[in-house]
């Protein structure tokens, strides 16, 4: 991807949300796939955490991450990362107020993600 073609994704991401993310809908779910963004101190995007949203009817939305970067799992919050099978490399992350919804879940993601990562620099 080209610079100035990052730069306008880096744009809207940052003010509507992610527009490349995946969506399916199957029986009382809609699960979005895609990437979280981490950004520097700066607000650059420094790095992209795979990761899946599951919205439930009536339910709080469930957050995985695929292989979560070591500054995350070492934030004060890593403890909120649980492994969901032995040998994999996705976890679920449990909130102590969990997410209702895809934006409030996605933005608390990135928010944690960012932290865990300029925490680290």
């Amino acid at each position: 991807m080209g610079f100035l073609s990052e730069l306008i994704k880096e744009f809207f991401d940052n003010s509507f949300g992610p527009a490349d993310w995946n969506i399916e809908r199957q029986g009382g779910a809609t699960t979005l796939t895609g990437d979280f963004l981490v950004f520097d101190r700066s607000g650059r995007v420094r790095s992209r955490v795979a990761g899946r949203i599951v919205e439930w009817t009536r339910m709080p939305a469930e957050v995985y991450l695929y292989d979560p970067p070591a500054f995350a799992k070492t934030h004060r919050h890593g403890r909120c990362l649980q492994l969901l099978y032995p040998n994999d490399r996705w976890f679920k992350l449990h909130f102590e107020k969990p997410a209702r919804d895809f934006q409030s879940a996605y933005s608390y993601v990135e928010h944690f993600l960012t932290e865990a990562y300029n925490s680290s620099v």
